[in-house]
C-alpha cells in the first residue's frame, strides 16, 4: 500500500487523537483518585513486628 499525503495526514491525526484522549482519561483518573502518601512516609509509619514487651514496657532490640 502507498502512502498519499492525504492518507499519511489522515493517519497522524487520528494517531494524535487517540493520544490525547488516553491522556485525557489518564489526568482524569489521577485528579479523582485520593493522593497516596509518599514511600518515606509509608516506611516509617507502617505497623511493628508482633514482639512482646520487655523489662520496662520497652522492645529489647537483642
Amino acid at each position: 500500500m502507498e502512502w498519499t499525503p492525504e492518507a499519511l495526514k489522515a493517519e497522524i491525526d487520528y494517531r494524535q487523537a487517540a493520544l490525547r484522549a488516553d491522556a485525557t482519561q489518564y489526568r482524569v483518573g489521577r485528579v479523582s483518585a485520593p493522593a497516596r502518601p509518599s514511600w518515606w512516609r509509608r516506611l516509617g509509619h507502617r505497623p511493628g513486628p508482633d514482639v512482646p514487651k520487655g523489662a520496662y514496657g520497652l522492645r529489647d532490640a537483642a
